[in-house]
């Protein structure tokens, strides 16, 4: 499709041409053709161009004004310099300036009019104009279809490599593969940004260059173009063109144009569907959470709609992102579009068929359990664990904020959910204050804090806290808090000393000894079972006070 200078020379009028000079470069392209009328031609030129000359106007030009002036035509990417001369020799540093800047010098024999060399250049690059906006126009229409068709992301990708002749692959912003048409192209190792590469220089289009290795062929090397694709939601993804079988000449890049536009059509027409039916999801999940609901079947009905089944049981699991305190004064107090992101990215990454819908800064998952006459360490283990799994992603990405869960207990039927949300709705806000602004917490897990969601005030829960255990956190002593962790860890561990001392990591002497000294301070009856409840509830409630006193 390019006109290059080797083509020219194959033409009748240039058959008695001869290539003084530049041989190696005979594969510029050729974009224009001009004669030379005066020694400034470099201040009108576009780019590209071949220039016919005599010579005459820089006939008196030393050797350091020749050099300059073939300079300045490089710089204009002149693809070539032809000349007929008229007995004249033409000079050796012409034809070293030539070589230098990577320009053909050609001489014309005297009896070839220059017309007679730029007709067929003007007609070859209006013919490659007339063919490249054709098949512009064949190539849009194309994928102009293929959009309107609805034939999805994969239809275009394979479409493009059937045009180009070499795999493609769409990545999101990750760099993880969405789709590819060469599995081998979706694993790569980089070598090296390329910065410049002359080939491809012209492209009007944002893209990059790299060159990469594929482990799965052997590592071999190649090069890649790399198209970021934009979209509404400031969601990037990125076009990758491996050019395997072959470079990719202008027509191919037309193709990987209008590809480029047609994947970002695309990828804003699934974002706008995706709000459309974010927003359905969210009314349908507030109208379960809520308990308004006007009928059952009507509910089924909307679920099977956007594909979820509300048949067995499910359990409320809320994910709330928390600012860290730290960071609250920043400059943007509020949380971050790309926080949301990450975290909407990695739940629906871990629960890819999840009942999931958000407001704010909550996340709400209906999750499917397996609720039988077993316990429920089964399924809330699992919820655990993926929960976590979740917070871990996160935490790599994102160091401001936490992410707190809440879990409720397991429904059978979906009018008992708005019981499960609640549940979760607590165990987040006694969570957060019992276990931090990152733990994960399930209401039935509790236990008697379960109660304290009934107390509007928690000052009042004071009065809970037995008189021996007010001893030990009245003491003034600098060992205060080793005998009060001491006391938390052997009710914990059953009243077991050897196993207090195990999870202290302290002598079993020392923890007898620090026993002995709270009974001293505080007259405990360790054997007392109804006085060594009160001292747990008044450690819990001690524990919720002061987490309470550090918020504020």
């Amino acid at each position: 499709m390019e006109f290059k200078v080797k083509d020219l020379l194959a033409m009748e009028p240039m058959k008695n041409a001869e290539v003084l000079g530049g041989q190696n470069y005979i594969h510029n392209v050729i974009e224009g053709v001009t004669i030379m009328e005066g020694p400034d031609i470099a201040k009108w030129l576009k780019g590209g161009e071949v220039i016919l000359t005599s010579l005459y106007s820089i006939r008196n030009f030393n050797d350091t004004e020749i050099k300059d002036f073939i300079s300045e035509l490089a710089e204009k990417r002149v693809s070539a310099l032809i000349i007929k001369n008229f007995g004249e020799a033409i000079s050796e540093r012409l034809l070293e300036a030539g070589k230098v800047y990577k320009m053909p010098i050609i001489k014309l024999p005297q009896e070839v009019p220059f017309v007679d060399v730029m007709y067929p250049i003007m007609g070859e690059l209006f013919n490659n104009q007339v063919t490249k906006l054709q098949y512009y126009k064949e190539i849009h229409d194309r994928f102009t279809a293929l959009s309107l068709a609805d034939k999805g992301l994969e239809k275009i990708i394979h479409t493009l490599e059937e045009l180009i002749g070499n795999p493609v692959a769409l990545f999101d912003r990750n760099f993880t593969c969405i789709v590819s048409t060469y599995p081998e192209l979706e694993n790569f190792e980089m070598v090296e940004k390329v910065h410049f590469y002359e080939q491809t220089s012209g492209i009007k289009f944002p893209h990059y260059r790299q060159i990469v290795k594929y482990p799965e062929m052997d590592n071999i090397k190649g090069h890649q173009i790399v198209v970021p694709i934009e979209t509404l939601n400031h969601n990037k993804m990125y076009l990758l063109i491996g050019e395997i079988n072959k470079s990719l000449g202008e027509l191919d890049l037309i193709a990987v144009e209008n590809a480029a536009t047609s994947l970002s059509l695309e990828l804003v027409k699934q974002f706008a569907v995706a709000e459309v039916e974010k927003k359905y999801k969210n009314d349908l999940i507030e109208e379960l959470i809520s308990g308004k609901i006007q009928s059952v079947d009507a509910v089924y009905e909307k679920a099977n709609v956007i594909g979820w089944d509300f048949t067995g049981a499910f359990a409320a699991v809320l994910f709330k992102i928390n600012r860290y305190p730290e960071n609250m004064l920043n400059q943007n107090s509020g949380l971050s579009d790309r926080s949301h992101f990450l975290v909407h990215e990695a739940i629906h990454h871990y629960l890819p068929n999840g009942i999931i819908s958000n407001k704010s800064n909550l996340f709400i998952v209906l999750w499917k359990v397996e609720k039988s006459s077993k316990s429920e360490s089964s399924w809330m283990n699992e919820i655990k664990k993926t929960s976590s799994a979740i917070q871990t992603v996160i935490n790599e990405q994102v160091k401001d904020i936490g992410v707190q869960v809440g879990i409720g207990s397991a429904v059978s039927d979906i009018t008992e959910i708005p019981k499960s949300y609640r549940e979760a709705h607590d165990a987040l806000d006694l969570g957060e204050t019992l276990n931090g602004l990152a733990s994960i917490t399930a209401f039935s897990e509790l236990g008697i804090f379960r109660l304290l969601r009934y107390v509007k005030d928690s000052t009042a829960l004071t009065q809970f806290i037995p008189h021996s255990l007010k001893e030990l956190l009245d003491y003034q002593q600098a060992n205060q808090a080793d005998l009060l962790e001491t006391l938390q860890t052997f009710l914990e561990c059953n009243q077991n000393a050897a196993q207090t001392a195990k999870h202290l990591f302290v002598h079993y002497k020392t923890v007898v000894y620090r026993l002995d000294r709270i009974k001293e301070i505080t007259g405990m009856n360790f054997d007392d079972a109804e006085e060594m409840l009160s001292v747990r509830v008044g450690l819990k409630i001690y524990e919720l006070l002061q987490r309470e006193n550090q918020e504020y």
